[in-house]
């Protein structure tokens, strides 16, 4: 475990001698008014504000709602040690991903160590970063082969495994399928998530071994000088509900 504290301490010491090299930081932003039906079967609108720092290794997200007080969502200090990137925060997992993903397993990972080079990436997660680091929750780790990802996670509490592939997508014409795969083997679970795109649509289905068919979603956006326009939503086939989403937004 000191190898590990030493490793933390090594990373900002680094990224801190990279940030007096480089003191020029990229700020970047997103102001977004959303749509959704509530639950009384009325049409609400929430406000949301993210604003993006990244500089030299390193990277954090702030975000505010209305009537809110803004929260660092995400952070994460890394640097390239010959060769091989390294890097803490709460954003760094080696997990596959889709889009709906409502049923694949996504095992939780806040705050954590990883190590990539590569195509390969491992992530060892904390339980709880701010009272005692050497308690470790889980291991990560994930390999990418072109557009294919394989990638496995270990809880040290359950000592279950879960495994997952994802595909980025096969070219069909204009469009492209791809998605994700999970196995649970503990609770012996195989769930699984299509996405396909073309243009600025994007749609997909999910299931698992036992519901084959839980959820259709989709999406479709328009850029108009600047302003990110999207409509879109998801029906949950078992509980016969649509929920549709109206979303403006402007990039900064």
């Amino acid at each position: 475990m000191n190898r590990i504290l030493a490793t933390v301490a090594l990373v900002s010491a680094t990224t801190l001698a990279h940030a007096e090299e480089k003191a020029t930081s990229l700020i970047s932003g997103e102001v977004g008014v959303d749509f959704a039906e509530t639950t009384s079967g009325d049409w609400g609108g929430t406000l949301d504000v993210d604003m993006d720092i990244d500089a030299a290794g390193i990277a954090l997200g702030f975000g505010a709602k209305e009537g809110g007080s803004v929260t660092l969502d995400t952070w994460t200090v890394g640097t390239d040690m010959n060769g091989v990137e390294v890097a803490i925060g709460n954003d760094n997992g080696a997990w596959v991903d889709a889009e709906g993903e409502q049923t694949i397993n996504n095992p939780a990972m806040t705050e954590s160590l990883q190590l990539s080079t590569g195509g390969a990436t491992v992530a060892m997660g904390f339980t709880n970063w701010n009272s005692d680091i050497t308690d470790i929750s889980n291991i990560q780790g994930s390999y990418a082969l072109g557009d294919i990802t394989i990638a496995g996670d270990y809880n040290l509490d359950s000592e279950n495994t879960v495994l997952g592939v994802e595909h980025a997508g096969i070219g069909l014409g204009p469009a492209s399928v791809g998605g994700a795969l999970t196995y649970d083997i503990d609770g012996e679970m195989l769930a699984y998530e299509t996405v396909a795109k073309t243009g600025s649509i994007v749609a997909y289905a999910n299931g698992d071994q036992d519901d084959l068919l839980q959820h259709i979603g989709g999406d479709y956006t328009w850029d108009i000088n600047g302003m990110e326009i999207s409509a879109g939503g998801v029906y949950d086939l078992d509980e016969e509900d649509l929920k549709p989403t109206v979303g403006v937004s402007f990039s900064f």
